[in-house]
């Protein structure tokens, strides 16, 4: 198979390969399988494509492969539109493959017909054995318009930021300091059955904010807005310190209070309804406190941000995540709109 490495590397896109859940858990990421075959059934949306595939065996029968791939709004911001993955075509795909004897893969790389490769996850592709000589990435081209309308009306923290660096709270490196409540409840997580993304089912705060896609602000006055553009997911941040939940129910994003400290906007969110503190089924109580700092650079054009979660039914002690975002002009929110396959 060909490497042409054909797909522009971002931010957004080199970050994308631990959304939604887990892969470790799903696909053996120690090495690639390659396969061939011809699409039988395509499901064009977020939060992953997927189609089907007939591939023939060795001793002649056909099996129907399921492949997963990344979402539809990292492909289409490089211009990967829903043409090169057609019913009837016959494609070679490389990617992990299940580690649960299914037949199933994420495809890291497609070969269409008469085509040269695409890389639709340059992350993954770093992670499993990669091609040798293969030429560097291109930067991304965004129109100057854009830009400079961007330039124009950006003001401290209201503007469009990207992912830098990502907490990765599901990556598995982490060691939390569990109670034995949280502790049982963590190893009681079926990935297979037990992840709401799967079902579409927005996450909540804090893992609500460890995504690979772009996030904004808008100064409301009485409220600051931020936007995340996975999920579709918006938080509101009342910026009086009197303010308070009132007869507000326990919403996933919880209720959230904000002030300035400098050039510092600390957010201290109660009342989360969201079961999980992270999206490998470490458990989250409704007693849980997050105290979240944005932190903006001099010139603005980073964004830092540490969040403190302190909850004592699943944690002995507060645990601590960091991430960053860096501003990138021209950069836009688009729509998620996540939908599970009929």
């Amino acid at each position: 198979m060909r490497r042409a490495w054909l797909l522009i590397l971002s931010a957004i896109c080199s970050l994308a390969a631990q959304a939604h859940h887990s892969f470790g858990a799903f696909y053996e990421m120690t090495e690639g399988v390659e396969l061939s075959g011809e699409i039988t059934s395509v499901f064009w949306r977020n939060p992953h494509i997927r189609f089907t595939m007939d591939v023939a065996n060795a001793d002649g029968s056909v099996s129907s492969w399921d492949m997963e791939a990344g979402s539809v709004n990292t492909l289409e911001r490089f211009g990967i539109g829903q043409d090169i993955i057609r019913v009837g075509s016959n494609i070679s795909v490389w990617g992990p493959a299940s580690r649960h004897g299914l037949d199933s893969m994420f495809v890291v790389s497609i070969v269409p017909d008469g085509g040269d490769e695409v890389v639709l996850n340059p992350n993954l592709a770093s992670r499993l054995p990669p091609p040798s000589g293969d030429p560097l990435p291109e930067e991304l081209a965004l129109d100057a318009e854009v830009v400079a309308a961007a330039e124009a009306e950006a003001r401290g923290i209201f503007r469009v930021w990207v992912p830098e660096s990502r907490p990765n709270t599901g990556s598995g490196e982490h060691v939390w300091p569990l109670t034995p409540t949280g502790q049982a409840a963590r190893d009681a997580w079926d990935p297979l059955a037990d992840d709401p993304a799967l079902q579409c089912i927005p996450p909540g705060v804090p893992v609500a904010m460890d995504n690979p896609y772009p996030i904004d602000f808008t100064d409301n006055g009485d409220t600051t807005v931020m936007r995340l553009e996975e999920w579709d997911g918006v938080r509101t941040f009342h910026m009086s310190p009197d303010a308070r939940p009132g007869d507000l129910e326990y919403p996933r994003m919880g209720f959230s209070v904000g002030r300035w400290d400098g050039n510092t906007l600390t957010v201290t969110t109660t009342n989360v309804d969201y079961p999980f503190f992270d999206d490998v089924g470490t458990p989250q109580s409704p007693d849980a406190v997050i105290v979240e700092r944005f932190t903006l650079s001099e010139n603005d054009t980073r964004l830092d941000w540490e969040a403190t979660i302190t909850d004592p039914v699943n944690f002995t002690e507060p645990a601590t995540l960091r991430g960053n975002w860096r501003w990138s002009p021209g950069e836009q929110i688009k729509r998620y709109e996540c939908e599970l396959e009929g």
